[in-house]
């Protein structure tokens, strides 16, 4: 995908908050970030929690993830990835994904994490994406308990 003048991806911001949390209401199976959770993203996952933003529509999608450090591995929980209709139209969840490559790889990341419907649109942005940072793909980890969703899964991209 070309870089556009008109769309751009930037870190998360307080003045984003009002658009991540109106997103997640309308998407199924989503939770709406309480503030507070935002607000602490933007402090300590700055750089992996993104914002795109269209010179015309302001901000068009949004990723939110969390790095975790474990003893030898960095992991990167990927928490939710939305974007708008106008989002949709500009190919912003595309962006976001290109945005989240060049964190993975700059922080040295060693896999992501996700959970998903694999029915979603969402969830074939991410595959796409997924042969860009690995060769092998995304693997399927294990289904979500039915309490918390019933046709969610679990999947990781093994980055090295």
């Amino acid at each position: 995908m070309r870089a556009s003048k008109w769309i751009r991806v930037r870190p998360l911001k307080v003045s984003d908050f009002t658009f991540i949390r109106r997103i997640a209401s309308k998407q199924g199976g989503f939770t709406v970030p309480p503030l507070y959770v935002l607000w602490l993203l933007s402090r300590t996952n700055s750089r992996n929690c993104m914002i795109v933003e269209h010179v015309k529509f302001g901000p068009v999608a949004y990723l939110l993830s969390i790095l975790v450090c474990r003893r030898r591995k960095k992991l990167l929980y990927i928490w939710q990835l939305a974007g708008s209709k106008q989002g949709a139209r500009t190919g912003a969840i595309d962006l976001a994904l290109l945005g989240l490559r060049t964190f993975v790889h700059r922080a040295n990341v060693d896999q992501l994490f996700f959970t998903m419907d694999p029915e979603s649109t969402q969830y074939r942005a991410i595959r796409r994406c997924a042969y860009a940072l690995s060769r092998k793909g995304i693997r399927a980890k294990r289904f979500l308990p039915r309490a918390i969703s019933r046709t969610e899964r679990e999947f990781m991209i093994s980055v090295r």
